[in-house]
Parts: structure tokens; C-alpha cells; sequence
């Protein structure tokens, strides 16, 4: 079962690794630094849009973490605590996590907010989309790093 298990992960890297350079565009993914860079054609994220797209339904991020954000009655505690975040990862580091955290943990449930969503039960309006667009992602980013 072990085996099994590690041929399934390798075969999912090895995916990813020829896979990452059109999947994740407009962002660089390196997959052997755990990172992901922007391009150039991307702007800098917003720290005040990026904590409104954090706490909003649209993305959940609070259900599952917690932030220092004392206006917002319910934090989760399911996931890591999101608090000093930018002290611990540089942005590229939290990039790759907001993007696909599954690159770096396969068995996370946190959502993939930046991959092309193909799976046969995915609903039509969703499938061939990425749930962030890549400017959203820039901007949860920049609120992130700044949780220092």
C-alpha cells in the first residue's frame, strides 16, 4: 500500500513538473523551491483588497483559518492560524499556497484557487476556470505578507 502510495505521488509531481508552466499562467511555478513567482504583466496586490477578498463568502478563507481580523465574529481553527503568516513565508511561498496548496500537501483539502478546474463533476459554469483571478490572488498575497 506504501508502495502504491509513493508511485501515485511521484506520478502526481512528475504531472506537475511538465504541467506547471501553462496551468498556472500567468504565475512561474517552481515546484523543487515550493515557490511561485508573478510575472511581470501582473501589478502589485492591494493589502485592503486583498483582506476584503479573504473574509468575503466568495473564497472562505475564515472558515477554515484564523486572522487577525477582530471585526469578524467566526475563525476557523481547522487550518493553520494565518496570523504572523508574513513573517514566516516569503511571498512566493504563499503564493504557490493560495494558488494550489495540493503542490506542496496532496492531501490538503484547502481549495486549489488558481488551477483550471477539469474534473467530470465539476459544474459547467466552473469548469475550464480558476476560481481566483490572478490579480485576486496578487491581492490575498500582499494582505497576507503583511500579516507580520
Amino acid at each position: 500500500m506504501k508502495f502504491l502510495f509513493l508511485i501515485l505521488t511521484t506520478i502526481f509531481f512528475l504531472e506537475n513538473n511538465f504541467a506547471s508552466d501553462k496551468l498556472y499562467l500567468p504565475f512561474i511555478v517552481d515546484l523543487n523551491k515550493l515557490e511561485a513567482m508573478k510575472s511581470n504583466e501582473l501589478q502589485k496586490g492591494s493589502i485592503d483588497v486583498g483582506k476584503n477578498i479573504f473574509k468575503s463568502r466568495a473564497v472562505n478563507c475564515l472558515s477554515c483559518h484564523e486572522a487577525p481580523i477582530p471585526e469578524e465574529r467566526f475563525h476557523g481553527n481547522f487550518g493553520p492560524s494565518l496570523i504572523g503568516i508574513g513573517s514566516k513565508y516569503k511571498k512566493a511561498e504563499i503564493r504557490i499556497r493560495v494558488i494550489d496548496a495540493k503542490l506542496i500537501n496532496p492531501e490538503t483539502i484547502m481549495p486549489s484557487y488558481f488551477k483550471i478546474q477539469k474534473y467530470p463533476r465539476t459544474p459547467e459554469k466552473f469548469f475550464d476556470k480558476t476560481i481566483l483571478k490572478a490579480e485576486e490572488v496578487e491581492h490575498i498575497v500582499e494582505y497576507l505578507y503583511s500579516l507580520k
